[in-house]
């Protein structure tokens, strides 16, 4: 396994330590672990980037989309046990020419 030197502040070094010690692990094991929840919450976010805007380019190209407020009904009533419909998809201009004009 590569070895990767890191530079740390003496208070961060010391906190480090300090930490280490009351978990009863190695300062090595707790800058592992920071590492990998790092790289894991910026795979996860990268993740949920793409699906978004895979999401929004259907939305683009099918101009579909389902109400929020109906598929929280749905949501709900499934959560209770009752059987539901799931809303289906509208076009979205019935949703945009009903917004309230933005202030700029």
């Amino acid at each position: 396994m590569p070895t990767v030197s890191v530079k740390l502040a003496e208070e961060t070094k010391l906190r480090l330590n300090l930490l280490a010690s009351s978990q009863g692990v190695t300062p090595h094991a707790i800058m592992v672990n920071a590492i990998e929840s790092t790289l894991s919450n910026a795979e996860n976010h990268s993740a949920f980037v793409a699906a978004a805007l895979r999401s929004r380019q259907q939305v683009a190209e099918s101009g579909r989309v389902i109400d929020g407020a109906a598929f929280g009904e749905y949501l709900k009533a499934r959560s209770r046990g009752v059987k539901a419909a799931r809303p289906k998809p509208v076009r979205i201009d019935a949703f945009t020419n009903s917004l309230p004009a933005r202030a700029e």
